[in-house]
């Protein structure tokens, strides 16, 4: 296995990095209760009321990126969760196949990544937390040689009909080939996008997409044809994923490159 390579990047008060200890993780997990479930109104288990902490299968194999205030105590104030497919446990699935089949990703790349869990707390929106939190990623996608980086891009709220501009936005200018893409598997509840889809408008719609995905968009996402109705986050979603040469193409320039 390739040695991994991380460092970390700071701006201002802020310093981005893999978590370093068990309490870093703990703390990135309390944030993803925070703004994952408590303030996006997902369903809230009786452990995570015990814990305060939104935890599961994953964490244990996963990088966890965090974004510390460095005057706040070295409070967490953002995290993604990198999992590679090197790290699984034998007959262990990503996070992402409860929902989608994502054999076309898995045969046609060695080295892959899901990206998730991305959220950053009140007092950092609006600035660079963001910002680093993606750039740090980049970085690592970049410095560690994955071909293919994945996850879900997600809107609040279970009712996909509130986003019909968006996913048809997508669908129009941004959906995954055939051998690539993301099947949504039987019995999870979802909508075909092609069923409700119209012709995009003038752009517009593009003003509605979250942040993180402008990112993903930015370096060539691609979208499944099909969007998933989560009760348990309360939102819908699509698998989504990013091939890295293409990302980066020949000079690599993208590791700098603004999601604004």
């Amino acid at each position: 296995m390739t040695k991994l390579i991380a460092g970390s990047m700071s701006a201002g008060r802020y310093n981005v990095r893999l978590a370093s200890s068990k309490k870093e993780i703990q703390a990135a997990q309390k944030l993803r209760y925070e703004v994952l479930f408590k303030e996006s109104g997902g369903r809230i288990t009786r452990e995570m009321l015990n814990t305060e902490r939104e935890e599961d299968e994953w964490d244990h194999v996963a990088y966890h990126v965090v974004v510390v205030d460095s005057s706040c105590d070295d409070k967490v104030i953002g995290t993604v969760r990198l999992v590679s497919n090197q790290a699984l446990e034998e007959g262990q699935a990503f996070y992402t196949e409860h929902a989608f089949d994502l054999s076309g990703l898995s045969t046609n790349y060695d080295r892959i990544l899901e990206l998730s869990r991305a959220c950053v707390s009140p007092e950092g929106r609006g600035g660079a937390a963001l910002m680093m939190l993606w750039k740090f990623t980049m970085q690592f996608i970049e410095q560690n040689h994955y071909d293919v980086l994945f996850g879900c891009a997600s809107f609040k709220g279970t009712d996909y009909r509130e986003h019909t501009e968006i996913l048809s936005y997508l669908y129009d200018k941004h959906l995954a080939c055939e051998v690539l893409m993301p099947r949504v598997k039987r019995g999870v509840k979802s909508v075909a996008i092609e069923d409700f889809s119209q012709t995009p408008g003038k752009g517009k719609e593009r003003g509605k997409v979250p942040t993180m995905l402008r990112g993903y968009l930015k370096i060539g996402a691609r979208i499944s044809d099909h969007a998933v109705i989560d009760e348990v986050f309360n939102t819908t979603f699509v698998a989504i994923y990013v091939d890295v040469n293409e990302m980066f193409g020949s000079n690599h320039a993208l590791v700098n490159k603004s999601i604004d």
